[in-house]
């Protein structure tokens, strides 16, 4: 006995057909089939453009999400700038103030310094009178040959020889003091007057003051302008006063001031 055979079960193949039918104006008709494998390829074409017009929309929404961030973020920093900027713009003006307070401090000190190196300067320069207190002047010639200073009168002031001398008689009591400041030069005695003490003024100037009193200053010792060099008494109120500029011995009446 045979065995009965099963009858085989086809597949059936599916098709599609995509028909577009366009209609004219005189009633007339077109179509247009597409058979199952063009269909697959629309259909995969459609589902291909959605999906990448998906993906450009998400990104942009990404990318437009990522700006708005970027934007707050920079908005943000704007504010903070603008802070900051205006905090620097106080500080730069109170900076500016310091800088012209300091400025007008600084030139007014460099005034000052002026003022008082010119002040020195001045001290320096032996203009001052060597005596405090009045006294009566004599031109005089002091020649290192003689043993005596000669008076300067009508008669031999064409004559006569030796470096100019200031003799000044003072009344006791009264001081004779540096004509401007500097450094004592020397204290030794002098076989005319009794004793000498030199002042070197730093500036070319050495000025003398010749007097049979104690000196009262030494040697290398630093003096102000005024500074008492002898006292006058009874046995020495004579006073004889010489000015040396660069070494050279010049008459002390074109140099110092004469108040009274």
């Amino acid at each position: 006995m045979s065995a009965e055979k099963n009858p085989r079960k086809h597949r059936h193949k599916r098709h599609y057909t995509f028909m577009v039918i366009s209609g004219d104006s005189d009633g007339s008709t077109k179509s247009l089939h597409l058979n199952h494998a063009r269909t697959q390829i629309l259909a995969y074409s459609v589902f291909a453009v959605a999906l990448v017009l998906l993906c450009y929309i998400i990104y942009s929404a990404i990318t437009i999400n990522h700006l708005k961030s970027l934007e707050e973020v920079q908005k943000s920093q704007i504010v903070e700038l603008e802070a900051q900027s205006g905090s620097l713009e106080a500080s730069n003006d109170e900076l500016e103030t310091q800088v012209q307070q300091l400025k007008a401090a600084l030139n007014q000190r460099l005034e000052e310094e002026q003022i008082s190196a010119e002040e020195a300067e001045n001290n320096a320069i032996p203009s001052g009178f060597p005596l405090a207190g009045t006294a009566s002047m004599t031109p005089a010639l002091d020649d290192p040959n003689e043993t005596t200073i000669t008076t300067l009168t009508d008669e031999n002031k064409d004559t006569a020889t030796g470096n100019p001398i200031l003799l000044l008689e003072s009344a006791p009591g009264n001081s004779v003091i540096a004509s401007g400041t500097g450094t004592v030069l020397t204290v030794t005695s002098d076989v005319k007057l009794g004793n000498m003490v030199a002042i070197d003024h730093g500036n070319g100037y050495i000025s003398f003051y010749r007097n049979a009193g104690d000196p009262l200053v030494t040697e290398g010792a630093s003096i102000d302008k005024g500074a008492i060099i002898f006292v006058i008494s009874d046995s020495n109120t004579t006073l004889g006063y010489q000015i040396q500029q660069n070494e050279q011995y010049i008459d002390p009446e074109e140099l110092i001031e004469i108040r009274g």
